[in-house]
């Protein structure tokens, strides 16, 4: 790789596009016209993509003309400028199929959200606390470019580049750029990027990135741990994919099964469910592969490597389903049925991650290679070839510890990991914190420059609104400021392994003074916390409680009771490691002696609408990681439960709320 295409790749999206945004000269409005009289002109609809999460979704833009008003040689004008009005799914693409979901919906509140970052700012205060001053884009790179090439002339293994999930023309330039300084590839710090499921498939297949489950054409799914009609993977596709599963045929009604830890959405919508204990999925579906061999229904079973059987086979069917809390009759009814069908399909993911998750999702690819659907239409297809796979590292709190030098885009450690990881001591003790984010986040007031990048509306549809810069342009401006030679990246082999392990889930806290599991899980309106500042998802009715502007914790009626806790009444959920006050709401679907918590509340900085807003539950988790993909243990950490007040600042959808309580919310 030469110079010259180093620098094109990194300056692609940043250029070409706003090369197109800005050939039309502005058009000014003097004040003294009256709104009334400027009419907007027709609506235009551009094709672009959601990045609100991972599964990149196929959108189309309806833009009109707008105006704006701006400051111009010290007087006040309007500026005719193009608005994004709408944004709805795309009839064309295979994902969205012209859907969309809430946070998709919502992602036109970020591009004009009023608390975005509207140029390059520098730290004042002291770190944590969110006082910066505006600087010029000039000064900042050259500060910036002046620190990493110092960190880099002294250990560039101490130089972390932390990322969100997501693949493309920015990761691909991520890449490059850390390669070129010398420093270890970019870290993957989020909940979101399901690691586990990618990492099972390529144990199993040999395939990169996450298997296609081809639900729409299945005749009978059992799903085990993942809640796909949630925040699971790809919502808006796999809520596509069951409609079809449902009602899309004409002689067909496909059956579905969930097996799960937690009354889901996916859970409610399925014709049985199956309240598995916190980490009992390898348990549960070595069960599965053992009734399907003895009953003769495992139609494929030579295709399954001979460990791989044999592991099957010597499973204990009666202790694995007392294992997970489980009838035995109702399972091998589950299973009886799974295996006649014509058209079998067995779902498995992490929404909530367990120590032992990979060998659940392993288990249960050989499962679907028992019944024969793999590669098939109704069974699991292999991922698209991607033209960017996303950072596969996913050691974010052992990077922090060990960096000088941070760099953060699209990620939010501090809030996204545990406290007791370090993080927070990690982000104080380091040389030097730059930030990408659009927003002054959690980790925004950690840093010591934020140097913000465009929408991703203002690098696809309309021109930027402020004085931001595509992260591609940020990076190739530095790369020259540093003069960066090139680098060609290595990367080892992995040595892949063909069976699995039935060991039990690993828990934090001694259950007897801690004897509720917990379980935060991925919200469908805030999925990892980044939604959370826009208040349209904030008005959006959680699933569970129907709760509004604020989470509560989900616990089971006989805890409930034992507690003397109704819906609202303030809890404390605390763990060995620390603890936190929300709202509680007594679910009369939850399992005894578990307790769940949608991720979402809790951010210290994020904007009007987020900042200082409920509680993370990630906070008090204990720092256990996924051995084989250094994924955080979401479902590892047990924790006690109290009361301590009644209802308080607590809103649920529900007509007391909507028509005689006040808006205090607001």
């Amino acid at each position: 790789m030469d110079r010259r295409n180093f620098f094109r790749i990194l300056s692609t999206s940043a250029g070409a596009l706003a090369d197109g945004c800005t050939r039309k000269t502005d058009k000014l409005i003097p004040m003294l016209v009256p709104e009334h009289e400027i009419v907007p002109g027709e609506e235009q609809w551009h094709p672009a993509v959601c990045t609100e999460c991972g599964a990149g979704c196929g959108t189309l833009v309806r833009i009109m003309e707008g105006v704006r008003q701006i400051e111009r040689n010290g007087e006040q004008v309007r500026q005719r400028i193009a608005a994004v009005k709408k944004i709805e799914g795309n009839p064309l693409d295979p994902v969205s199929g012209g859907r969309l979901c809430a946070r998709g919906q919502a992602s036109v509140q970020s591009l004009y959200h009023p608390d975005r970052l509207r140029g390059p700012m520098k730290r004042t205060g002291d770190r944590g606390k969110p006082q910066f001053a505006g600087v010029s884009w000039d000064d900042a790179l050259a500060l910036a470019a002046d620190k990493i090439a110092k960190a880099r002339a002294s250990d560039p293994a101490r130089i972390a580049f932390l990322t969100g999930p997501l693949a493309g023309a920015r990761s691909v330039a991520i890449a490059r750029f850390v390669e070129a300084l010398g420093a270890p590839a970019p870290v993957v710090c989020s909940v979101a990027d399901f690691p586990v499921e990618r990492r099972a498939a390529e144990i199993v297949f040999g395939w990169k990135g996450l298997p296609v489950y081809d639900l729409a054409h299945a005749h009978y799914a059992l799903g085990v741990g993942a809640d796909f009609l949630g925040g699971w993977a790809s919502p808006v596709y796999y809520s596509r994919q069951f409609g079809n599963f449902r009602q899309g045929r004409r002689d067909i009604r496909g059956q579905l099964v969930q097996a799960e830890s937690r009354l889901s959405i996916t859970a409610g919508a399925a014709d049985r469910w199956l309240p598995l204990r916190p980490g009992s999925e390898p348990q549960f579906l070595a069960a599965v592969g053992r009734i399907l061999l003895e009953s003769r229904l495992a139609r494929n079973a030579a295709q399954v490597p001979a460990p791989v059987l044999a592991a099957f086979q010597a499973a204990d069917v009666g202790a694995l389903v007392a294992a997970c809390g489980l009838d035995e009759k109702r399972v091998r009814e589950v299973v009886q049925e799974l295996g006649e069908s014509e058209a079998p399909l067995v779902l498995a993911g992490a929404s909530i991650v367990q120590s032992n998750s990979l060998d659940a999702i392993v288990a249960s690819h050989y499962v679907n290679l028992m019944l024969g659907n793999v590669g098939k239409p109704g069974g699991v297809l292999p991922p698209a070839q991607a033209a960017a796979t996303a950072p596969a590292n996913h050691g974010a709190a052992e990077a922090l510890a060990r960096a000088d030098v941070v760099l953060i885009d699209g990620a939010n450690p501090a809030y996204t990991l545990p406290r007791s990881s370090g993080v927070f001591d990690a982000l104080a003790r380091a040389g030097t914190v730059i930030g990408f984010n659009r927003f002054l986040d959690d980790s925004g007031a950690w840093s010591d420059l934020l140097l913000p990048d465009h929408d991703p509306l203002e690098s696809e549809i309309v021109q930027p609104l402020y004085d931001t810069r595509a992260l591609e342009q940020t990076l190739a401006d530095l790369s020259r400021k540093m003069n960066l030679p090139d680098r060609v990246p290595v990367t080892p082999a992995q040595p892949l392994s063909h069976t699995f392990d039935l060991a039990a889930p690993a828990f934090d806290g001694d259950a007897g003074e801690y004897p509720h599991t917990f379980q935060p899980y991925l919200s469908l309106q805030f999925h990892d916390g980044r939604g959370s500042h826009l208040p349209w998802l904030q008005e959006l009715p959680d699933p569970a409680s129907s709760a509004i502007w604020g989470l509560p914790v989900e616990i089971d009626p006989g805890t409930g009771m034992k507690l003397r806790v109704s819906n609202g009444d303030m809890v404390r959920v605390e763990s060995r490691l620390g603890w936190f006050e929300a709202p509680a709401y007594v679910h009369p679907g939850a399992i005894p002696g578990v307790a769940s918590m949608a991720i979402g509340d809790g951010h210290s900085h994020y904007g009007r609408y987020a900042s200082g807003r409920g509680a993370n539950p990630i906070a008090i988790l204990a720092p256990v990681w996924e051995k084989s993909t250094g994924a955080l243990v979401l479902g590892g950490t047990r924790v006690r439960l109290s009361r301590v007040g009644a209802r308080r600042d607590w809103i649920q959808f529900a007509a007391p709320d909507r028509e005689e309580r006040g808006f205090e919310h607001r």
